[in-house]
């Protein structure tokens, strides 16, 4: 069975809890943003956009992703 590579929080934000007026931060993630998959398809449909002959929407959305995924592969290879 394929299993899919982790897919982590890009930039995720430590929840802050003020502990006697003085602040404290914990190692939770109240605030997970976008994943890191979402972050790597962003990153590469920019570089996929300036390919000046390629014009289909849903192939660029598709292969982003496609180049994302793996990606994450190569992360979990290090």
């Amino acid at each position: 069975m394929k299993t899919k590579p982790e897919n982590p929080p890009a930039f995720p934000r430590p929840e802050l809890v003020l502990s006697e007026g003085k602040r404290k931060f914990m190692t939770s993630f109240n605030q997970p943003g976008m994943t890191l998959r979402d972050y790597f398809a962003g990153q590469a449909l920019v570089g996929l956009l300036s390919h000046p002959n390629l014009k289909d929407d849903i192939k660029f959305a598709a292969t982003s992703y496609k180049i994302a995924d793996a990606m994450l592969k190569a992360r979990e290879a290090i």
